[in-house]
């Protein structure tokens, strides 16, 4: 297994390919809340945001690659480093936002390759 997970593996893990739907509701999540943190000007409602944000990514940096989207996974684990400095006071408010953005689009192409596309 160079990349990830066979076709047949995938079957066995993920039979009625909820697995796919899941990667959809996540993307609309994150992007949500994407719009949620670009809005926020003052600190008020960041924790739960960013709370939000921390635990869609860490759910996907753990279960993505299990999935054969290592990208996915890359993506959010980087993303849940960069919540995590920012909640612990990092001044990196611009690396979360480009980690959230390539996140929904490395969830966009995992989208598109499991229809086909």
């Amino acid at each position: 297994m160079a990349d990830g997970p066979s076709a047949a593996d995938l079957a066995l893990l993920d039979p009625d390919g909820t697995f796919a739907l899941r990667l959809a509701e996540d993307r609309a999540t994150l992007a949500r809340l994407a719009g949620v943190l670009d809005a926020m000007e003052t600190a008020g409602g960041q924790p739960d945001c960013l709370a939000a944000i921390e635990l869609v990514a860490h759910r996907l940096a753990g279960a993505a690659g299990t999935f054969g989207h290592a990208a996915v996974s890359s993506a959010a684990l980087d993303l849940e480093d960069q919540v995590i400095a920012l909640r612990k006071g990092a001044d990196n408010r611009p690396a979360v936002a480009g980690g959230l953005a390539t996140l929904v689009g490395a969830l966009d192409n995992a989208i598109g390759a499991g229809q086909g596309n």
